[in-house]
Parts: C-alpha cells; structure tokens; sequence
C-alpha cells in the first residue's frame, strides 16, 4: 500500500521547480517546516533519499532527478484530467483515436498531421484495428472518436458518414494464373487471401461468393490488412480488398482490380464517437478526416458506390 501524498508530490516539484525549500514553501503557501516534513515522507515511503545535504542547502541527488521527472508527469497528467473533466472536451489533453487499417494504410497519417497542426497541445493516443473491434472498444468508452467501416453501432454512439471506399479482387500481374474476371470458377485453382471471420472484409467476401453460387470458400488468412495487400502485390495469392490501399499500385498497373459479374458495395466510412462526448474539437477532426478522405481520391463520395 502507498503511504505518500498529492501534496508530497507537490513539494517535490515545487523545489526542483523554484531551487529551495523556502521558495517552494512561499509558493504552495505553507510553512518550510511543513515542505520539509512532506519530503521526509515522502523519502521514506519511497526507501530514498532525493538530496544531498550541505548545512541549509539542499541539491538534487540522482534519486531525486529520477523521483522529479515522475513527479512532473504525474502533475501534469492530474492537470490534463482536471481540465478534460470541467470542460467535458476531449481535445483537452489526450484524445483516444482508433482508426481501421483501410484508413490508417491510406490517409490516416495526414488527418493526424492536419489536426496537430491546428491542436498542437493535444496528444494522440492511436489504435488501429478492424471496425468490429473499434465498435466494441466505443461501446465501452475507451475511444473518443473512431474513424471506421459501418458493422453497426450501440445506440449511445453518434455516427456521421464520410465517404465510401471501393472493394474490388485484386491480384498482381505477375502472378501465375492471370484472370479475365473474378468468380468462383475462375478463382478455384488460385490461393485466395483473406480478413479473418471477425471483419467487415471476410463477410464481405464470403456473402459474394455464396451469391455467385460457389461452394465451400477455402482462403488463407492475414490478421493484418496492411500485410495482407503486401502478399497480394507480391504475387502470393489473390484477395479482397479496398483498392485506396493499393492505389499507387494499380496505377502503376503492377496489382490489377479483376472484373466482377456482381460488384462490392462500397465500404460505407463514417467517424463515431459517443454522443456525450460532442465537442468543437471532435468535429473539427471529423471535418478534417472527411477533407484528407475526398481530396486523396483514395475515397469517393457518399453518393458513389462505384468500383
């Protein structure tokens, strides 16, 4: 059990801060007698000492640079809650985003570039993975906001749409087997590379491949989409996947997007975030992912679905 306080904290900082015991005794407005007690405390809860000792002055040992460096993090970080609490705005010291790997592979780096720049003073606290995922993740409050492919939402989230992202086969044209359009026939001899079960992509595949009458679905799996585009641009095997990932490649003509009898549906890409947690700031950034999203052309508009 901890037997220091807030206050022990306090003293600790202050000294480092102002460079006495007296000085930091007039600034946190108690007596020296008092800073002096708080350190020894402090000390002794910790089995340290954080000075070297010379008559009345007092230096910093190495322990106690160690202890101030924490001491400093944990004030701040006590500041950061303060201040989140009382305004109820999450752009007030960290802001929890997750992101799926779509967004994230395609333009994730430049909405987060873009919303420094104008929130310099916020931290980022990232989490990319698949939508299903994320929404468990919002659903329990662990993220402010989520920048995500729709697999359905809790009724206590805000969901605002912003774009869609065009699914297609993909598969490189160095690959052995050359194919003129993607159905099961065509794609029975070849390796398929897939989401796994628990993602938006997987169902996605798996529903066209019923529709288009085939059998048993038999596909290798990649937990990660990023990879996953890598061993279909390297030849691997075939695969399902938003052509925004693999864009430079497709117009370079190195990765071909396969002709379909029955076409994806766009991924429909919305940013949610619990209805509580509404600010200036959460949509500044919303407003910011739907701009890096339409002006990449990685992404169409909501009114396209086209792949």
């Amino acid at each position: 059990m901890r037997h220091y306080s807030l206050a022990q904290i306090e003293a600790l900082a202050a000294i480092a801060r102002l460079g006495s015991f007296q000085a930091a005794a007039a600034h946190i407005n108690v007596t020296q007698p008092t800073i002096s007690l708080r350190i020894r405390d402090l000390e002794e809860a910790l089995g340290t000492t954080f000075f070297d000792r010379d008559g009345r002055s007092a230096k910093l040992n190495a322990d106690g640079v160690v202890a101030t460096q924490y001491a400093e993090q944990l004030l701040k970080l006590l500041n950061e809650m303060e201040t989140r609490l009382r305004t109820g705005d999450p752009l007030q010291g960290t802001l929890r985003v997750g992101s799926s790997e779509t967004i994230a592979i395609a333009v994730l780096p430049q909405i987060i570039s873009f919303f420094g720049e104008r929130y310099p003073r916020v931290k980022i606290e990232l989490t990319v993975s698949n939508s299903y995922v994320l929404s468990e993740e919002l659903a329990a409050n662990k993220l402010d906001v989520a920048f995500l492919a729709d697999p359905g939402y809790p009724p206590h989230v805000h969901i605002e749409p912003l774009a869609t992202a065009p699914v297609a086969w993909m598969g490189s044209r160095t690959a052995p087997v050359h194919l003129s359009m993607a159905n099961p026939d065509t794609l029975a001899d070849v390796t398929i590379l897939g989401m796994p079960k628990t993602s938006p992509l997987h169902e996605m595949m798996l529903d066209w491949w019923e529709n288009e009458g085939g059998g048993e679905l038999t596909s290798s799996t990649c937990n990660s989409l990023a990879m996953l585009a890598r061993l279909v641009a390297g030849g691997v095997g075939v695969g399902v996947l938003p052509t925004c990932i693999l864009r430079e490649e497709i117009q370079k003509g190195s990765v071909i997007s396969y002709r379909q009898r029955t076409p994806f549906s766009a991924l429909h890409i919305c940013a949610a975030y619990p209805k509580a947690t509404r600010s200036e700031g959460i949509i500044a950034l919303v407003n910011i992912a739907r701009r890096v999203m339409l002006e990449s052309r990685c992404f169409m508009p909501l009114d396209s679905e086209k792949v």
